[in-house]
């Protein structure tokens, strides 16, 4: 089920499936700034990564002695979430474990997503709870939103160019991700021009995203040079960013904050996984980031 907010500047549209945003829409120009789903490309706008971020090795993993099957970037991008209430500004969604969540994942937790609008810009804030009294509960969570390249009709995806708010180190260190989706310990080089931009291109992704730890910067600006329209990603507080598309000259970026990441070939037990967060019986864990649009 679809619900829209507006306001005098943006449409914002978010479905009751995963609570992906579906459309973000700048009212003066009409420019679309999510990625439609074309099936041939990606068939997602703006997933939600949870219980996980990226891949496990083979498809499992293993806590307390149990192992455990879930597919990549967690369930909940594929679970229908209950439309728990809309304000004037604001749209929210509730995820609460069930039977077939316990057959994935261990963990007794609930799941709430806030969509609020404010002039240009639409701020995401997640809740997760461990419902459990008495057991710790380990999660990841991510953000996935993809963002049409070329922003409005002008322009291809290479006149697009990231720009980090901060200088970086350069070459910026990314993760190597293997061909089966996990991180196998090695590293590569990402150049910048100034320290700060990076001019895009479909060969940057051949082998799958770049992941960054630690960055300076807590936003970078994607922007159309031929326009010089453009949408900011605030992700002040993450760890990891990841910047994917597909090297099939997609016209998509995307642009992920995550708290976790991929399995590496080095398997662990859930509770010791890299980037995992871990959550005391009956806490709550809350975190946010932002998308304006120009």
């Amino acid at each position: 089920m679809l619900k829209t907010l507006e306001n005098d500047i943006l449409r914002l549209t978010v479905d009751t499936h995963g609570a992906e945003i579906h459309s973000l829409v700048a009212k003066d120009t009409g420019i679309e700034y999510i990625w439609q789903a074309d099936p041939n490309y990606w068939q997602r706008h703006a997933p939600i990564l949870f219980p996980i971020v990226g891949k496990l090795k083979n498809g499992q993993y293993e806590y307390d002695g149990t192992v455990y099957r879930m597919p990549g970037h967690g369930f909940a991008r594929d679970k229908e979430f209950e439309f728990s209430g809309q304000t004037e500004n604001s749209l929210e969604y509730t995820l609460t474990y069930d039977e077939d969540t316990l057959r994935m994942y261990p963990f007794k937790f609930k799941l709430t997503v806030t969509y609020t609008i404010n002039f240009a810009e639409v701020k995401v804030s997640w809740k997760v709870e461990n419902l459990d009294t008495k057991e710790d509960m380990y999660f990841s969570i991510g953000a996935h939103p993809a963002f049409n390249c070329p922003i409005g009709v002008e322009g291809s995806f290479d006149e697009h160019e990231l720009e980090f708010e901060q200088t970086e180190a350069n070459p910026l260190t990314s993760y190597h991700v293997n061909s089966a989706g996990v991180f196998d310990g090695g590293v590569a080089p990402v150049k910048l021009v100034y320290g700060k931009v990076l001019r895009l291109n479909h060969d940057l992704f051949i082998e799958d995203a770049l992941v960054f730890k630690k960055l300076f910067s807590e936003e970078v600006k994607l922007t159309n040079t031929a326009n010089n329209h453009f949408v900011k990603v605030n992700f002040k507080g993450f760890p990891y960013l990841g910047i994917w598309t597909k090297p099939v000259k997609a016209p998509f970026l995307c642009i992920e904050p995550w708290y976790g990441l991929a399995d590496s070939t080095q398997k662990t037990d859930f509770s010791n996984k890299k980037g995992i967060l871990h959550l005391a019986p009956s806490k709550q864990f809350d975190a946010s980031y932002t998308i304006t649009i120009g």
